[in-house]
């Protein structure tokens, strides 16, 4: 039996100055990321991903189509990025306020 709990959301990949990506997932407020390459920044997208939706599986929102997205964000790539959220492990920083998930400040660093 499979207990998988695969999502899929269209991540916008932006270029920015340092030669390197942002990462955005338009269905999902505040889940930004990104790298220096396109590869690192797929990665950090899945991980991104995943630790935004591990904690809010009941109310999971509709992802958008790549037609609206293409239309949306005409100069920039568009890539799915897939999870399984039961392979998700929840970061210890990660703490509920107001449903979004935030780390706390570290003022030693």
């Amino acid at each position: 039996m499979n207990n998988s709990t695969s999502v899929t959301y269209p991540a916008v990949l932006a270029a920015n100055e340092d030669d390197g990506y942002t990462v955005i997932f338009p269905d999902i407020a505040d889940a930004v990321t990104g790298g220096r390459s396109l590869g690192e920044s797929l990665v950090n997208a899945e991980i991104t991903l995943g630790r935004f939706l591990v904690n809010h599986q009941e109310a999971l929102p509709q992802a958008s189509t790549m037609t609206s997205l293409a239309h949306r964000y005409p100069t920039d790539f568009i890539q799915f990025v897939a999870v399984d959220l039961n392979q998700v492990k929840p970061q210890p920083w990660q703490h509920r306020l107001a449903g979004i998930d935030i780390r706390p400040m570290n003022f030693t660093d």
